[in-house]
């Protein structure tokens, strides 16, 4: 089970022809589900709209991306003297993806601030309001019950209104509309922003028993270097539209050379180990993952 992406080339211009100009230029990655991953980069770099053609709400010009068995897939379509043929390209994109539906229902997306996107008079009914179009089935309300108890929330808040809850409970809810699709990966754009460190630690807790209960594939698309750090195994980096990066976090952010040259902020627990350690302290850089970590590293190295 996987999320493979090959040749991906993406345009928001209308016109298709050769002066296009691409928001994603050959895309090529595989996911699998045992990483938690992180897509980074500075805002314009691709990353929302990477999220939205793995999902189908967004289709590449050309490419392919196949998630499990589902599969979209555009071949550039050549003339005789081997240009694109741009005629051909835009009558392929005319036609609508055959049970897209089926692809989003593997695909969970969490917009950035989806509490905004809240709008039913009660909790369950916001939470049903999705599954309920796209299944006919006798299992919604067991589907939507069981999506409130994997983000903590109980039977009690089930007549209330979404709009009288907390900041950290309404993203609960929200996250709970999308869980109720039972989608095999989950999909969050800047999931901390707006959160405080409770909210967020308990966000980061629902992810982590998705992750390894429920066999979810977890991509987090995120400018939170300390979440990368302490929370992602996997990072690729975009920019200019391109993947120029593709490691684990630590090789990522020990990359002196690149993390100066691509403007990417280090994580405050890392920033201040490496500061530590300049200073003449052994901190072992490999341990440091958070406050917490880097507090023993420091206890360590003075014993």
């Amino acid at each position: 089970m996987s999320v493979i992406v090959k040749d991906l080339f993406f345009s928001y211009d209308e016109k298709i022809n050769k002066k296009m100009k691409y928001v994603l230029e050959d895309i090529n990655f595989e996911y699998d589900k045992k990483d938690i991953l992180a897509l980074i980069g500075k805002t314009g770099s691709g990353k929302s709209t990477l999220i939205q053609t793995l999902n189908g709400l967004e289709n590449q010009f050309s490419g392919s991306v196949n998630v499990d068995d589902f599969i979209i897939d555009y071949k550039l379509i050549y003339k005789n003297d081997n240009q694109i043929n741009y005629r051909k390209m835009k009558s392929l994109h005319k036609k609508k993806i055959k049970n897209i539906i089926d692809l989003r229902k593997k695909v969970g997306v969490v917009f950035q601030f989806p509490e905004y996107q809240l709008f039913e008079n009660t909790v369950f009914d916001d939470v049903s309001y999705g599954v309920k179009r796209f299944y006919k089935d006798d299992k919604i309300d067991e589907r939507v019950k069981n999506a409130l108890e994997l983000v903590g929330i109980d039977s009690s808040y089930y007549d209330k209104s979404p709009f009288e809850l907390s900041g950290g409970e309404k993203r609960r809810i929200a996250l709970a509309g999308i869980l109720a699709f039972e989608p095999n990966y989950l999909i969050l754009d800047e999931p901390t922003v707006g959160l405080d460190n409770d909210s967020k630690n308990n966000l980061l807790n629902i992810l982590t028993k998705l992750h390894n209960d429920n066999n979810t594939g977890i991509i987090i698309a995120t400018h939170d270097m300390d979440l990368v750090l302490n929370f992602t195994n996997r990072a690729i980096v975009l920019d200019n539209h391109k993947i120029i990066k593709d490691t684990t976090p630590l090789e990522l952010f020990l990359d002196d050379e690149f993390i100066k040259n691509s403007n990417l902020e280090l994580p405050i627990s890392l920033k201040a180990a490496i500061y530590l350690k300049n200073k003449g302290l052994n901190i072992d850089l490999t341990k440091v993952k958070d406050a917490s970590s880097l507090k023993d590293e420091i206890i360590r190295c003075k014993r």
